[in-house]
């Protein structure tokens, strides 16, 4: 379906920007950019590769011949209202373009066409595949993650009901709980709010046992630094107390809350 496959996408998108921010480093750094990753999240854009010289290049055209170029560095940089032609001159000159005066004001300065780099220029790329994703959806389209968590499920495909518990986390925006509240390796979402005075707190809270496939659920809003709350959590977890909901309930729930919101 539309909407799973770009929801999907959503998530590769995001994940992919921050892989490549990490990656890049301080000004004269020797850290290399995650060539790789740019690579792929400019493939989810309308930027088209272009070969120039030493140079790759990337270019998105705005109008007949001009537009944004992003050449593929450590500086990563994003160029607006030109050609790749015209970075390639200012970014890998050969000797015969330095004897024209123009050119070597070019050369010497790209700040009459340069937008930004290094994140800036990752930020710009991730909106621009972004906006390309149409996130709408309805009562259908949750029935049918619904169905997939589900039948995951009965077939004890722990990957993929990772999958769709991961798309039901980016549609909600829950997020993993602290490192000191896991249990027994089972991984562990929740709802994060301001609890005030600094605190966060929790709720509902989802947890998931790859091992034993095992998917249980906690409505209620909890502070996770409360040393009550983090053996309720695990004591849940690992069937000591019993859960607000379970299996294919706890998708059910997701699709009901996601539907709300």
């Amino acid at each position: 379906m539309a909407f799973k496959e770009n929801l999907k996408k959503k998530i590769l998108t995001d994940r992919l920007s921050r892989t490549i921010c990490q990656s890049i480093g301080s000004p004269g750094s020797t850290r290399k950019i995650d060539k790789e990753s740019m690579r792929k999240l400019l493939a989810l854009t309308p930027f088209v590769p272009e070969k120039r010289r030493d140079l790759e290049l990337y270019f998105r055209e705005l109008e007949p011949g001009v537009g944004e170029v992003i050449s593929l560095d450590n500086e990563l940089p994003l160029y607006g209202k030109t050609n790749v032609d015209d970075v390639a001159l200012r970014r890998s000159p050969e000797v015969k373009e330095m004897l024209n005066i123009r050119n070597i004001i070019k050369i010497l300065s790209d700040k009459d066409i340069r937008i930004c780099k290094g994140s800036d220029t990752v930020l710009h790329v991730q909106n621009l595949a972004l906006d390309l994703l149409d996130l709408s959806f309805g009562e259908e389209d949750m029935q049918e993650l619904v169905n997939d968590g589900i039948d995951a499920m009965a077939r004890e495909d722990s990957d993929a009901v990772l999958e769709t518990l991961e798309l039901f986390v980016e549609l909600l925006g829950y997020k993993p709980v602290p490192a000191d509240v896991l249990a027994n390796g089972h991984v562990i979402y929740g709802d994060q709010h301001d609890g005030g005075n600094g605190r966060q707190s929790h709720g509902p809270i989802v947890m998931y046992d790859d091992k034993t496939n095992v998917l249980r659920l906690i409505k209620q809003t909890v502070f996770i630094d409360d040393p009550e709350t983090q053996t309720l959590i695990q004591d849940v977890a690992l069937g000591e107390i019993e859960p607000d909901a379970e299996g294919g309930e706890v998708f059910r729930f997701l699709k009901q809350t996601a539907l709300a919101k």
